[in-house]
């Protein structure tokens, strides 16, 4: 019996997981949306290629197929697309994405979107689909909606509407775990406030400790990576609601309450300055975030950038470095000047941490981008 023919529309971390979970029982294709330009892929390739980040930093691309060619004869296609512009344009782009993929759509299609929405945001979805394709959800093309969070290998939610006439979910493995795709949207954005809202009530209450000079008992070890893995879930979810919803007030204060974080940790950078009387020209800053540059998300790339700017205003020598390559030490660290390494996941901390050991003929203070921002 043929192997079900799939097609992850989107050269992403996320896009290549759900591809090596599906080698063993279809055909996966992955297609490239910028370069407009698709690649065959199989248990070999992939075992040769673990991740996205090794597959890129080898060889370049080969056996490349027209993208036309592979989505007419894709029977599954994943939304998977890589998001890059500005934090508040990112839900635009996606829309824009998934317009540019409905032009391939044909009949019997099943469109899988593994981009989480808020509320409603796949009937949108679907609306927009059936008016680019002419097509019905439901009777001549299905839509399931399989929301996967960053670093996962598999979507958190599962479901349909409309069965496919050709190349189901069932052959994949993939069995509903939703009563319908709107509970489906519930229950993500339940699981991303409440995970979301955990952190800044961390984040604001160890900010009063500091500014009151006591220290809380129970010092929190979430890290900002932690932080800022559901911003786009967050501005989606509260895209989905009326202004003045309280589903839309607890995700924008959320939202506002993340990005205040930023200037925490400038403050307390800037304070550090201070306190040891550093020269700005005798120190060098290190944001350690070994940040994955493929995932579908750019939000944490753009708080990266973002936190780079600002600390520029009081430090010029300012630099996003990640944790494996903070372990070789001396190709980062300045034995001249006095280095401060804000640490911004818990392995880029033990990285840090290494380096200080290792080093410690080099002038250095670890700072933890946790919410107490404790020092080492």
């Amino acid at each position: 019996m043929p192997k079900t023919k799939v097609a992850m529309y989107g050269l992403t971390s996320e896009g290549y997981r759900l591809a090596g979970g599906l080698v063993d029982r279809s055909q996966v294709t992955i297609v490239d949306e910028t370069l407009q330009m698709a690649m065959d892929v199989d248990a070999t390739f992939l075992k040769k290629n673990p991740r996205l980040d090794v597959l890129m930093a080898g060889e370049p691309l080969l056996n490349l197929k027209p993208l036309g060619q592979v989505l007419s004869e894709a029977q599954v296609i994943f939304f998977t697309p890589k998001l890059r512009r500005p934090s508040d344009e990112s839900l635009i782009e996606a829309a824009t994405k998934l317009r540019d993929l409905a032009k391939y759509l044909s009949k019997g299609v099943t469109l899988v979107n593994a981009l989480p929405t808020g509320p409603g945001g796949n009937a949108d979805n679907i609306m927009l689909v059936e008016k680019q394709t002419g097509l019905k959800i439901g009777s001549t093309l299905a839509y399931a909606y399989m929301p996967v969070a960053p670093s996962d290998n598999k979507p958190a939610m599962v479901s349909v509407a409309g069965t496919p006439e050709k190349g189901g979910l069932s052959e994949l493995g993939f069995v509903p775990n939703s009563q319908n795709i709107f509970s489906a949207e519930l229950e993500y954005a339940e699981m991303v406030l409440q995970a979301s809202m955990g952190s800044v009530t961390e984040i604001e209450l160890a900010r009063r400790a500091r500014e009151a000079g006591v220290t809380l008992q129970k010092a929190s070890d979430v890290y900002m990576d932690d932080f800022t893995k559901y911003l786009y879930e967050l501005k989606a979810i509260q895209a989905s609601e009326e202004t003045g919803e309280s589903i839309s007030y607890l995700a924008g204060a959320t939202q506002k309450s993340l990005e205040n974080y930023v200037r925490y940790i400038v403050d307390e950078t800037r304070e550090l300055l201070k306190e040891k009387e550093l020269k700005a020209s005798r120190t060098k800053i290190d944001l350690v975030w070994s940040l994955d540059t493929h995932e579908i998300r750019g939000e944490r790339q753009q708080v990266a950038e973002n936190i780079q700017q600002r600390l520029r205003d009081y430090v010029t020598d300012v630099n996003l470095v990640s944790g494996s390559r903070l372990k070789g030490g001396s190709e980062v660290l300045d034995p001249l000047k006095h280095n401060i390494l804000i640490a911004c996941s818990r392995d880029d901390h033990e990285a840090s941490r290494q380096a200080k050991k290792s080093h410690r003929s080099s002038e250095m203070t670890l700072v933890s981008a946790t919410p107490a921002l404790r020092r080492e």
